[in-house]
Protein backbone atom coordinates (compact mmCIF):
# COMPACT_ATOMS: atom_id res chain seq x y z
CA UNK A 1 0.00 0.00 0.00
CA UNK A 2 1.63 3.57 -0.85
CA UNK A 3 0.26 6.83 0.34
CA UNK A 4 1.46 10.07 -0.76
CA UNK A 5 3.87 11.35 1.40
CA UNK A 6 4.34 8.72 3.82
CA UNK A 7 7.61 7.59 4.56
CA UNK A 8 7.02 5.03 7.03
CA UNK A 9 5.30 1.17 5.86
CA UNK A 10 1.99 1.20 6.25
CA UNK A 11 0.37 -1.99 7.02
CA UNK A 12 -3.05 -2.49 5.78
CA UNK A 13 -5.60 -4.89 7.82
CA UNK A 14 -8.83 -6.48 6.36
CA UNK A 15 -11.19 -7.54 8.93
CA UNK A 16 -14.18 -10.05 7.70
CA UNK A 17 -17.04 -11.05 9.35
CA UNK A 18 -17.79 -14.82 8.83
CA UNK A 19 -20.86 -15.82 6.58
CA UNK A 20 -21.20 -12.24 5.23
CA UNK A 21 -21.46 -11.22 1.84
CA UNK A 22 -18.10 -9.11 2.42
CA UNK A 23 -16.62 -12.74 2.87
CA UNK A 24 -18.09 -14.13 -0.27
CA UNK A 25 -16.96 -10.97 -2.00
CA UNK A 26 -13.47 -11.18 -1.25
CA UNK A 27 -13.55 -15.18 -2.08
CA UNK A 28 -14.43 -13.86 -5.63
CA UNK A 29 -12.07 -11.87 -5.74
CA UNK A 30 -9.57 -13.99 -4.68
CA UNK A 31 -10.50 -16.88 -7.49
CA UNK A 32 -10.98 -14.56 -10.30
CA UNK A 33 -7.47 -13.30 -9.39
CA UNK A 34 -5.95 -16.87 -9.37
CA UNK A 35 -7.90 -17.43 -12.76
CA UNK A 36 -6.39 -14.36 -14.40
CA UNK A 37 -2.66 -15.16 -13.34
CA UNK A 38 -3.70 -18.98 -14.95
CA UNK A 39 -4.90 -16.46 -18.29
CA UNK A 40 -1.66 -14.81 -17.87
CA UNK A 41 0.53 -17.63 -17.70
CA UNK A 42 -1.06 -19.12 -20.63
CA UNK A 43 -0.44 -16.68 -22.51
CA UNK A 44 3.61 -16.96 -21.93
CA UNK A 45 3.37 -20.83 -22.06
CA UNK A 46 2.26 -23.49 -24.52
CA UNK A 47 -1.67 -22.99 -23.51
CA UNK A 48 -4.06 -22.30 -20.74
CA UNK A 49 -6.19 -25.06 -20.45
CA UNK A 50 -9.37 -22.58 -19.51
CA UNK A 51 -12.60 -23.74 -20.50
CA UNK A 52 -15.14 -21.09 -22.04
CA UNK A 53 -17.02 -21.03 -18.64
CA UNK A 54 -13.56 -19.68 -16.85
CA UNK A 55 -13.06 -17.10 -19.26
CA UNK A 56 -16.89 -16.11 -18.96
CA UNK A 57 -16.30 -16.02 -15.08
CA UNK A 58 -12.94 -13.92 -15.28
CA UNK A 59 -14.95 -11.26 -17.12
CA UNK A 60 -18.59 -10.93 -15.13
Amino acid sequence: MHRIGQTRKVMVYRMVSKDTIEEKVMALKASKAQLFDSVMEGVAGSGSGLSASDIRDLLS
